[in-house]
């Protein structure tokens, strides 16, 4: 059962011990993670000798696990205490990360990024799992959009905060022990910082109390992961979520590949552009995440969600055609708008709808679903947007603009398949 009470909103969420416990934690660890992300990424590039297809490798190494571990990190949340399989994962970041800079190869790193993601996705179907025992009832939209919000909120503070640990790494006293392995790995702070927010983690989640109902038995993989596919293709309101979240993620995808270009090649800016597109994005993640109950009690929840996918693909195809440098500026507070309200809502439908004893498999799907869409968007319309110079469509296009037509047109028409499926049966809060 959900925490209860009178007031809903922002405050009661924070109100809740339990979930303002796993909240805190997770703020902790996402400032970490990211800060971990940078030092991925200069690590990749300084091992490799500053080959930038190192640091691609990296980034599809944290893509692919989403293909065989969220399914079964689903299986085991809903098999297993949820709070048992969230503490050990984070232990288990934690002492992985804190290797890092003591073997500066490549592979091993390659290895570490592997391993670290697959253990990160048996986590997060526990926690989504757990976040409707944890919050007050009538909240859920809230509590989803504080965990996104810790979860994105942290970039800026991340990246000032990783250049501080990299000038610090450089500068240690040769007393301190591995002084001289800190000194020539820069990143090594770095890698330290995170694994210590994990360990920050785990002691607030160990405090929780979670009335997870479970099913008993053995873990049968194929078929408990079986279970939960069939539960998804028996209710149309998840099938349409699937079908809208990961063309949503798409989007996100089809940005972050192409978007550096797009700033560069085709509105003739700079990196300082390029800085302003991702913070309005992220400023208008933030708009969505404060908007998304409102909007929701006015038109309802199935009508606001794919109203959201469709203007994903829509605004994309608006930058696509007008290459104005101050009205990208203004799509990119569109885009994260709408990006966010459609993460959420999905995130609160798949809590809502989904019994305790699937949870964890349904969130470990909806993971799947975040990260593939986002592997394809980047990856596949990052490539064909790279190998196209120019083309007529109307009028002439560079790669750039061509990679977010076709995005746009693919998220169009995934709205399109979910508007089909939802008109067969209603959502909670329909």
């Amino acid at each position: 059962m959900s925490a209860r009470g009178e007031e809903t909103g922002f405050r009661a969420v924070v109100r809740a011990p339990g979930f303002r416990r796993l909240l805190i934690g997770q703020s902790v660890s996402s400032l970490g993670d990211w800060v971990a992300t940078l030092a991925f990424i200069a690590a990749a590039y300084a091992f490799s000798n500053r080959n930038q297809t190192a640091v691609a490798v990296v980034l599809v190494l944290r893509l692919v696990p989403p293909i065989f571990a969220a399914p079964v990190g689903g299986v085991v949340a809903d098999r297993l205490p949820r709070r048992t399989i969230m503490v050990t994962c984070d232990v288990s970041r934690a002492a992985l990360i804190a290797v890092v800079p003591f073997f500066p190869h490549i592979w091993v790193l390659y290895a570490i990024a592997f391993v670290h993601e697959s253990i990160s996705l048996f986590f997060l179907p526990a926690r989504d799992a757990s976040v409707p025992l944890l919050a007050p009832e009538g909240s859920l939209e809230e509590a989803n959009g504080l965990i996104l919000a810790s979860s994105y909120g942290s970039i800026p503070v991340a990246a000032a905060l990783f250049g501080a640990l990299r000038l610090v790494s450089s500068h240690v006293p040769s007393f301190i022990p591995f002084s001289g392995a800190f000194r020539s790995h820069p990143t090594s702070f770095a890698f330290l910082f995170d694994s210590a927010t994990f360990l920050f983690s785990a002691v607030m989640i160990a405090g929780l109390q979670l009335a997870q109902e479970r099913t008993g038995g053995d873990i049968e993989l194929f078929r408990d992961v079986a279970e939960g596919i069939r539960y998804v293709i028996g209710h149309p309101g998840l099938r349409s979520m699937a079908y809208g979240l990961i063309v949503s993620m798409f989007g996100g995808g089809v940005l972050f590949a192409v978007g550096i270009g797009y700033i560069h090649q085709t509105l003739h800016g700079s990196d300082v552009a390029f800085g302003w597109l991702a913070s309005l994005w992220g400023l208008g993640m933030g708009i969505g995440l404060g908007i998304v109950r409102l909007l929701e009690r006015r038109r309802g929840r199935a009508q606001v969600f794919l109203l959201a996918v469709t203007l994903c693909g829509g605004v994309l195809i608006f930058m696509g055609f007008v290459a104005v440098l101050w009205l990208a500026f203004i799509a990119a507070v569109v885009f994260g708008t709408v990006f966010a309200v459609a993460i959420v809502l999905a995130l609160t439908l798949a809590q809502e709808v989904a019994e305790d004893r699937v949870r964890g498999r349904i969130m470990g799907g909806v993971q799947m679903l975040f990260r593939v869409g986002l592997g394809v968007g980047a990856l596949g319309i990052g490539a064909i947007a790279h190998s196209i110079r120019r083309v007529h469509i109307i009028l002439t296009l560079d790669g750039n603009q061509v990679g977010l037509l076709l995005g746009g047109v693919l998220i169009l028409s995934g709205a399109v398949a979910a508007s089909g499926v939802a008109r067969k049966g209603r959502w909670p809060g329909a």
